[in-house]
């Protein structure tokens, strides 16, 4: 192993967080472009109107409710 990896590893280890913020869910919705455009419109929808639910289907035809 090269120094610089090791003071990466060291570093990284020092400064890197136990918590995750995103959930592997969120994640996967996020990386996926198609994806992340529908869910942010889904939520963009929910915040203009007075609907409390609307539902998306994900790429891999996964259908999931987003609720106010």
């Amino acid at each position: 192993m090269s120094i610089i990896t090791l003071i990466r590893n060291v570093l990284g280890s020092y400064f890197s967080s136990d918590m995750d913020v995103m959930s592997d869910e969120a994640k996967k919705i996020f990386s996926n472009p198609d994806d992340r455009k529908k869910y942010i419109e889904a939520v963009e929808k929910l915040k203009g109107t007075t609907s409390k639910e609307e539902t998306i289907i994900l790429s891999t035809q996964e259908k999931i409710t987003l609720v106010s």
